[in-house]
């Protein structure tokens, strides 16, 4: 029992500790020209296999990234691809790039 209950407070300790070092990275993607937010961009973080797709109001989230400093390359078909430098991101808050 003592070593069931150990085990199962190290899980609990570590899904703690875990979820303390995440944020998200999300906002809204828009035609420079147009300002109309735009459907279907690729969002990626470099040098990662996290990303997302805009929706249909330009709105896109990237979940579970680990604390650091990143470069968001957003890429759509008929536009130039685009990278973001120094994207920062922190514990259990949301980094938002437009």
């Amino acid at each position: 029992k003592c070593l069931t209950l150990v085990v199962l407070m190290l899980c609990l300790l570590a899904g703690t500790a875990m979820s303390a070092t995440v944020g998200k990275i999300t906002g809204v993607i828009t035609d420079s020209q147009t300002k109309e937010p735009l459907v279907g961009v690729s969002v990626s973080v470099v040098g990662t296999t996290m990303g997302a797709m805009t929706n249909e109001d330009g709105q896109y989230n990237i979940l579970n990234v680990p604390v650091g400093t990143y470069v968001l390359r957003l890429s759509a078909v008929g536009y130039a691809t685009v990278e973001i430098s120094n994207v920062e991101v922190s514990a259990d808050l949301a980094t938002y790039q437009n």
